[in-house]
């Protein structure tokens, strides 16, 4: 397997988007619509590679969000997904560690996972968030401002020494 990094200040590379979203639409039922991202472009993507076949994929976000009074830093973890025929061989869990070793100082890693199981083994915990602000885009146009309870699907990985602060999350932007 090889794993290659993208930036999405690199210039575009037809075969490698077409890959991109390809995998993401078989992923996700086709909600990217052919695109290569969903709500926004990420910042950042890491890929796995058998040949010159697509695998796996993960985005990343660096952004803060604020916990109550606090700002904290973190690594929003974005589509994260491996091809069916290559599941249950480590793909996902080794992007997901890649993802976190290029956090860049982020406090956090935050993901919204339906199937929280490769998240919970990776040391991620589900987060009681009952009272989650965040912006709401739909066919990419954003709509309203949402608070909605995450409980079932808010993800954190504590990265640094600091500790999740309390108080109601506002995610300064959309949901991730």
């Amino acid at each position: 397997m090889r794993f290659t990094e993208h930036t999405a200040a690199e210039s575009s590379d037809p075969s490698r988007d077409t890959a991109i979203a390809s995998l993401l639409d078989a992923c996700f039922d086709g909600v990217h619509g052919g695109r290569t991202w969903f709500k926004q472009i990420p910042h950042e993507r890491l890929l796995a590679w058998s040949g010159s076949d697509l695998m796996g994929h993960v985005a990343m976000e660096y952004r803060v969000v604020r916990v109550g009074e606090v700002i904290v830093p973190i690594l929003g973890i974005v589509d994260l997904c491996v091809a069916p025929a290559a599941r249950r061989q480590g793909i996902g869990s080794a992007l997901l560690r890649g993802a976190e070793e290029r956090a860049r100082g982020q406090s956090f890693a935050l993901a919204m996972a339906d199937d929280p199981k490769l998240y919970q083994r990776a040391g991620y915990s589900l987060l009681h968030a009952p009272n989650v602000t965040f912006l709401a885009i739909d066919e990419l146009r954003c709509h309203s401002v949402i608070r909605r309870d995450l409980s079932e699907i808010f993800m954190v990985k504590q990265l640094t020494f600091d500790a999740w602060p309390d108080g109601p999350i506002d995610l300064l932007g959309h949901m991730f």
